[in-house]
């Protein structure tokens, strides 16, 4: 799906060529047809005012926005293992799943980086792939949510992903999820406090029968990824 490679290429670290590109990104957008008109219409909005912007302040504000405390880091398995054993074993069942499909992460990067799982998703059988989007949807969603808060164009990029995913999802967890948020990053010592806080969503309330936020995808050992977490 062109459409999760488009909105893949906007979660990653601008430069030059994406911010040339922004009017041919939203041209796959429009011709994929797979989003709403609404959502196209506020895309729309952010890829303009993101090609506009001076390449450095659109960096300063991606890590502004994404590498600044944990509220809204891009590896999905932070939001759900934070620094747990379980996010190892995670991680190494993702790695599996994506060289079945021909995909090697790169060396320095981790598996779990949203941007990454996306072009997964994108290789995978529509129906596979989607399924296994939804399964991750309630952690993007609350990233988006959080993004939305702070009145991040970002947040409209995170609201499509959810969308093309097709999971029904409660707005209230949502909300709840997001209002774990933690604060703002002021000073050095208030970044380390915040990397040492716990993930907004436990091991205990993603298990079986909880809010099952992160299985991802399913791994050859267990059907949920995580599930045993």
């Amino acid at each position: 799906m062109r459409s999760l490679r488009v909105l893949s290429r906007l979660l990653t670290y601008p430069n030059a060529e994406l911010l040339a590109q922004t009017d041919a990104l939203m041209d796959v957008l429009v011709e994929d047809g797979f989003l709403k008109k609404k959502t196209l219409k506020k895309l729309s909005n952010f890829l303009e005012e993101l090609g506009s912007t001076d390449l450095m302040q659109a960096q300063e504000n991606y890590v502004e926005t994404f590498d600044r405390g944990r509220a809204h880091c891009l590896h999905l398995f932070e939001h759900v293992h934070g620094e747990s054993r379980f996010r190892g074993q995670a991680m190494l069942d993702l790695s599996d799943r994506y060289a079945e499909k021909g995909l090697i992460v790169g060396v320095g990067e981790l598996p779990d980086y949203l941007p990454v799982f996306l072009e997964f998703i994108s290789i995978c059988d529509p129906e596979e792939g989607l399924e296994t989007l939804a399964q991750a949807a309630p952690v993007i969603a609350t990233i988006g949510e959080k993004l939305r808060r702070k009145k991040s164009g970002y947040s409209h990029v995170f609201a499509a992903i959810v969308e093309l995913s097709g999971a029904k999802l409660n707005a209230n967890d949502i909300e709840k999820a997001a209002d774990a948020a933690l604060p703002n990053i002021q000073t050095l010592d208030d970044l380390d406090k915040e990397w040492q806080e716990p993930e907004a969503f436990s091991a205990e309330d993603c298990g079986a029968g909880g809010c099952s936020p992160m299985p991802l995808v399913p791994s050859q050992k267990d059907e949920n990824l995580g599930a045993n977490s």
